[in-house]
Formats: structure tokens, C-alpha cells, sequence
């Protein structure tokens, strides 16, 4: 199990020595760069209610939830595989952080906010624009990635959704967990990286007041948050 002191406040970087040392031990555990200052800690649970379990997650499957605001989309996947750990990362101000890997006893579970790092194309209850498949999609050229059917950003879940192709200049903000290996529930708790929220309420806000309420989507989701299969979340599912 990875854990962290989540209780630090404020941002938290990773700096050229700790890079460094990651250069050298690819296994030691670094301390990550926070996107969002008090971001709520949520279990995952199920539509019947139930706490979701890390293992019981359908590998290459796209699956949606709500986190941090009731409005913003996270898109969690089960990967083959471990992925790896400390992979060295930049943020839109070009500044380093570290995305500590995946989750689980299999170390392959991961989500990330399904806003596109571009032009904040997202996955909604109409339309799912950020998808990831496991094979070759006909827009990426590319297998096992997410893809922004929007506009062609492309990037790697395995590597803390680094930046593979298309005009994103910076990753997707990375949701992290704290997972329990004794009952392999998982519990949102931060964001690492580029938090695009601001930009997204102000391109979006005619459509999110019809959604949810004039001022509404800036609700923090509070206790739990339930966790959906993009083909239930979305009434249209874009392939690419």
C-alpha cells in the first residue's frame, strides 16, 4: 500500500533533488505535488450503495464518477497491470511533480479528472468525450490510451496520463486514493497536477446552471460518490 501525510496543506513540489533520487531508485516513494488545496475525501460506492472493490473492477473498462464537485467528471480504469511508480511529471506552469502509480493489490487502478487538458472538452450525461481503449484507436493511431475524440489529445493512463499526442500541453489531473488492502476499498482523498476547474465553470457555466442549478456545480460532492460505467453515465459514448 503507498501512502501519504494527505493532512500537508497547500502545494507540495517535487524538487530537481528528489527527481533525482527517483532517477536512481525507481521504487522510493516521493512526496506528490497537490493540485487542490481541501479537496474532500470520498469513498467509491456503487449505484446499489456498496463500497467499490479495486479488484472487482472490469480491466480496460471505462468507468465515471464525480470528484471533486458534483459537476467535475474522474475517469477510472483498471489497467493490466502494474504501472509504474514515481513517474516524473510537469504541470502548465512547467513545474515538477510526481505521480506515485497505480492502486489496488495489483497496482494497476488509476482515474483521472475527464476534463481534456486543451479546450476542456469532458465526459458528461450527454456525451463522453475522453475515452480510453485497450486497442488501437483509429484517431490516436495508439493502443491502451485515453483519447480526447474532440480534438485529438492522446494520453498514456499507465504513466500518470502523460501527454502522447495532440495539443494538451500538460497531463490529465491525477485523482489519488487511499486504498485499503484489507477490504481493497478505495477513498478519493487530492488531485496531483493541472486542476482545470476555473476554466472549465467559466466555459461551461450556461450549461452546468441548467444541470445542476445556477451556482450548483460548484458543490463539493460530500460523504461518497458513486461510481458508473461510462455507457450509464453518458447517453452517447464517442469512439474514435
Amino acid at each position: 500500500m503507498k501512502s501519504f501525510d494527505w493532512s500537508r496543506r497547500g502545494f507540495v513540489k517535487a524538487c530537481g533533488a528528489a527527481a533525482a533520487c527517483a532517477a536512481g531508485a525507481e521504487r522510493l516513494a516521493l512526496p506528490p505535488a497537490f493540485a487542490l488545496e481541501g479537496a474532500p475525501k470520498l469513498k467509491l460506492i456503487d449505484k446499489a450503495g456498496k463500497p467499490i472493490k479495486a479488484g472487482a473492477l472490469e480491466r480496460h473498462a471505462n468507468y465515471l464518477f464525480a470528484y471533486p464537485y458534483v459537476s467535475t467528471p474522474c475517469l477510472l480504469l483498471r489497467l493490466n497491470g502494474a504501472t509504474p511508480r514515481n513517474v516524473q511529471q510537469k504541470d502548465a506552469k512547467e513545474a515538477g511533480y510526481v505521480w506515485p502509480g497505480g492502486v489496488g493489490k495489483d497496482e494497476a487502478v488509476v482515474a483521472y479528472s475527464a476534463i481534456c487538458a486543451h479546450a476542456f472538452s469532458y465526459d458528461n450525461r450527454k456525451t463522453s468525450f475522453l475515452t480510453y481503449s485497450k486497442a488501437r484507436g483509429q484517431l490516436s493511431g495508439r493502443a491502451h490510451a485515453i483519447t480526447c475524440c474532440a480534438h485529438a489529445s492522446v494520453y498514456d493512463p499507465a504513466k500518470g496520463a502523460k501527454v502522447l499526442a495532440g495539443p494538451a500541453k500538460f497531463p490529465l489531473a491525477a485523482v489519488q486514493f487511499d486504498y485499503d488492502a484489507a477490504t481493497d476499498e478505495l477513498t478519493a482523498v487530492g488531485l496531483l497536477g493541472t486542476v482545470l476547474f476555473d476554466q472549465f465553470f467559466a466555459a461551461y457555466r450556461a450549461d452546468l446552471n441548467v444541470e445542476f442549478g445556477r451556482g450548483g456545480y460548484r458543490a463539493l460532492v460530500e460523504g461518497q460518490t458513486t461510481v458508473l460505467p461510462m455507457q450509464e453515465f453518458s447517453q452517447d459514448v464517442i469512439q474514435c
